[in-house]
């Protein structure tokens, strides 16, 4: 897939220009010229050869869908319908912005931790370099630690792998991930603000709430949440009303204001302020985890190294002590 700053530009780009009263496949040759990535200049040709081959957009992204998430592909499809490309292309846009910020919060917010975390492995075998100058000892401490980081996160990633291709295991792991401590929270909460964003989106576009619900679970990025939109699906058909049908999986407050938007007409206004508090409160629970995070790290390094002191200590003691026996 193309880098997500460059498609949201390529979006920003073409409906501005279809904004502008420019024809779509004058837009297009613009864009084959001057599109923000070289690959998406390629995909801009493609489309254009597409359409004036008689081919519709939606046909023409389908041809790319190595490019175009299922997600975008169906939104253009119904703003392509309804006439209302161009605030599906804005609309996209704002959505994988606000995506974007999220994901750099994470870096931002753990990046001082994990280097913080290498950092602890260099200075925690110190003691057999401070006492015993064995340098060699030292060495092989930092080598086995850092191996076992990365042991550790290549087994994790491998699982998730495993996981992903087993629909039957995402539900349950997502259950997992969720009761963890602050990072479960954290996973609900970005889950929420894609859900809400998605589901903002394509009710925006025009599709209507029993086919919206889960396509919205599916860009959540939750398992569970998507299982839930899934299953929503039957509650909705007989006319049951979205909190009743995603109450196992929203928390109280979010379905308190979905209840008031589909009573008031306001639901558009209610899923924009719910995507924003879980936007707002992700980011709260992330600096939360990063300002305790290196003071946990802190503390593991003082005990370790305290223990590699005391251990040190002991092997002094029991040589001295054999010494003075003989």
């Amino acid at each position: 897939m193309a880098r997500q700053l460059h498609l949201t530009a390529f979006y920003r780009q073409l409906a501005a220009m279809l904004n502008a009263g420019v024809p779509m496949e004058r837009a297009l040759e613009t864009l084959k010229r001057a599109a923000p990535d070289r690959r998406l200049r390629g995909v801009s040709a493609a489309v254009l050869e597409r359409i004036r081959a008689g081919g519709g957009l939606t046909e023409a992204l389908s041809e790319q869908e190595a490019v175009f998430p299922v997600l975008h592909r169906e939104l253009l499809h119904v703003g392509e319908q309804t006439g209302s490309v161009e605030r599906v292309l804005r609309q996209l846009a704002e959505m994988m912005e606000q995506m974007e910020a999220i994901r750099r919060e994470i870096r931002a917010q753990m990046l001082y931790p994990l280097l913080l975390l290498h950092l602890s492995v260099v200075v925690g075998p110190l003691p057999m370099l401070v006492f015993a100058q064995d340098f060699s000892a030292y060495g092989r401490a930092i080598l086995s630690s850092l191996a076992f980081l990365y042991v550790a996160a290549g087994m994790i990633w491998w699982m998730a792998r495993q996981i992903s291709r087993d629909r039957s295991k995402l539900v349950l792991a997502d259950r997992l991930v969720f009761a963890v401590p602050v990072v479960g929270k954290i996973h609900r909460d970005l889950s929420l603000t894609r859900l809400f964003s998605a589901l903002k989106a394509l009710l925006n576009a025009g599709i209507g709430i029993l086919e919206a619900m889960p396509r919205a679970g599916a860009a959540s990025g939750s398992a569970l949440m998507a299982a839930a939109a899934r299953a929503a699906a039957p509650e909705l058909k007989r006319g049951e009303p979205l909190v009743t049908a995603m109450a196992d999986v929203l928390p109280p407050d979010a379905l308190g204001l979905i209840a008031t938007g589909q009573e008031s007409g306001k639901l558009d206004d209610m899923l924009e302020h719910l995507e924003r508090h879980f936007f707002e409160e992700s980011r709260r629970r992330l600096r939360t985890l990063a300002e305790w995070l290196p003071k946990l790290i802190y503390m593991g390094v003082v005990f370790w190294v305290g223990w590699q002191i005391l251990q040190m200590g002991r092997g002094y003691g029991r040589m001295l002590s054999g010494v003075l026996n003989k």
